[in-house]
């Protein structure tokens, strides 16, 4: 009936709608760590030793650069109700962008929400190009982490929580799998670029463009983000969405109208 109403009253239904779907948060990363869908979302960086973050060039606008190494670590924490983002027992989906400056230690994290059952994304213990999601399901997939040229990656992984998790790498299914991996709650604040269960494996290299969602993001969907590596920011796939305008609705209360009388 909405998208209805919005075609009698002629207003275009957006393409990239669906993105909006589910859509808890996104960093854009644009020279501050705001939320772009939640402020108390917003990001605080920390950082131990001489670890640094600074912002550079990134896929879309800025980055974050973050400088990690042994014992000199800098990640972003993340703000508000930490249960916003566990999706404890359901799906979820999460998407970034990221360069590779160094692989200095074993399993150091693009991001995280902790051990366990808690979701992170990481290298795949020392693997030269692998990484993997939570649980090591799956174990090893082909991330293009041996690129220290400062070339751009785009990562995507999705929950069916019980069901199946998959990893798309650079617009491509590059793994699967369907052990009934479970996500729970491990109260802890998301860290984009670290890990906040296990200390000294912040990423060393450039993240930007972040998001996670509480559903599962389709093949196409991922494909419209990576966008034949030209890339399509969340912000830009997503601000077309229009507001619920009052034509909108008249003409939605106009066809619930028709549609009772009908009956």
């Amino acid at each position: 009936l909405a998208v209805a109403a919005l075609a009698i009253c002629g207003l275009a239904v957006p393409a990239n709608a669906a993105i909006v779907d589910g859509l808890v948060e996104y960093w854009e990363l644009d020279g501050d760590y705001n939320a772009g869908v939640d402020a108390s979302h917003a990001g605080t960086l920390v950082t131990t030793g001489n670890g640094s973050g600074t912002f550079v060039t990134g896929k879309f606008g800025s980055a974050i650069d973050l400088a990690n190494s042994a014992n000199n670590q800098a990640y972003i924490t993340v703000g508000g109700d930490e249960n916003d983002m566990d999706f404890a027992e359901g799906n979820m989906s999460f998407s970034a962008w990221y360069t590779t400056e160094s692989l200095y230690t074993n399993w150091q994290t693009l991001a995280g929400k902790g051990e366990g059952n808690g979701w992170r994304i990481a290298r795949a213990g020392g693997s030269g190009n692998g990484m993997t999601f939570s649980g090591r399901k799956p174990h090893n997939f082909a991330a293009q982490t041996d690129d220290q040229s400062g070339g751009w990656h785009h990562l995507v992984t999705t929950v069916e929580g019980g069901v199946r998790t998959d990893m798309y790498v650079d617009g491509e299914l590059v793994g699967s799998d369907t052990s009934g991996y479970v996500l729970q709650n491990r109260n802890n604040a998301i860290q984009i670029g670290g890990n906040p269960d296990a200390g000294n494996r912040g990423w060393n290299g450039n993240i930007d463009d972040v998001a996670v969602w509480d559903r599962v993001l389709t093949a196409d969907e991922v494909s419209s983000i990576y966008n034949g590596g030209d890339g399509a920011s969340i912000g830009s796939l997503t601000s077309g969405v229009p507001e619920p305008s009052s034509i909108a609705l008249l003409g939605l209360s106009g066809l619930v109208l028709a549609f009772r009388k009908r009956r």
